[in-house]
C-alpha cells in the first residue's frame, strides 16, 4: 500500500467519522449532510488520483515546452528597443502629439547628455548657452519651455525634418 492510498484512507475515515457524528447530533439536515459527505469523499479520491498520477511518471527531463523555450531564448537576443524607437519615429511623423510625448523626451535626453559631457552646459539651467550650441531645428524640439501641440491630431514633421534634427544633435 503506497503512502498516497494510506493517506487517502486516513483522511476518508476521519471525514466519515466527523460527518457521522454530525448526523447523529443534527436531526433535520441529513440530506444536506449526505451531499457534503459525497462531495468530501469525492474530493479526497480526486486528490489521491492526482497525486498518484503525478508520482506515477516522474520526469527529470525537461518537457518539450521547456526545451522549446530554451531554444527560442538562445536564438533571439533580448529586445534592444530599436523596433520601439523606429515605431516612435514613424508615429511622430503622423502625430505632433506623439512627437511631443514620446520622441521629444528621448531626443531631449540625448541632447542634454551631449551638452553636459562635451561642453558642461545644462540644457534646463543654461538655455541661452544651449541654444547657441544646438542647431535651430533641434532647439525648437528640445527647448525646455516647449508646450504640447494644441491640436493633438495634427500631423508631425516629415521624416526629412526629423533627420535634420537628429543630425544637429549628433553634431554636438
Amino acid at each position: 500500500m503506497t503512502w498516497i492510498v494510506r493517506r487517502a484512507v486516513k483522511v476518508g475515515v476521519v471525514f466519515s467519522l466527523a460527518v457521522g457524528i454530525t448526523a447523529l447530533a443534527v436531526s433535520g439536515a441529513r440530506a444536506i449532510l449526505l451531499d457534503v459527505y459525497l462531495l468530501g469523499v469525492g474530493g479526497v479520491l480526486l486528490l489521491a488520483l492526482v497525486r498518484a498520477t503525478r508520482e506515477g511518471e516522474p520526469s527529470t527531463d525537461a518537457s518539450d515546452f521547456d526545451r522549446a523555450l530554451a531554444e527560442m531564448s538562445r536564438r533571439h537576443p533580448a529586445d534592444s528597443g530599436e523596433l520601439t524607437l523606429v515605431r516612435d519615429v514613424k508615429q511622430a511623423t503622423r502625430s505632433a502629439f506623439h512627437l511631443h510625448v514620446r520622441l521629444r523626451p528621448i531626443l531631449r535626453e540625448i541632447a542634454a547628455h551631449r551638452l553636459w559631457m562635451r561642453f558642461g552646459v545644462d540644457l534646463d539651467r543654461e538655455p541661452g548657452r544651449a541654444r547657441e550650441l544646438i542647431g535651430a531645428n533641434a532647439w525648437e524640439l528640445v527647448r525646455p519651455e516647449r508646450t504640447p501641440p494644441t491640436d493633438r491630431l495634427a500631423p508631425g514633421p516629415p521624416l526629412a525634418d526629423l533627420r535634420v534634427v537628429v543630425d544637429e544633435i549628433e553634431r554636438l
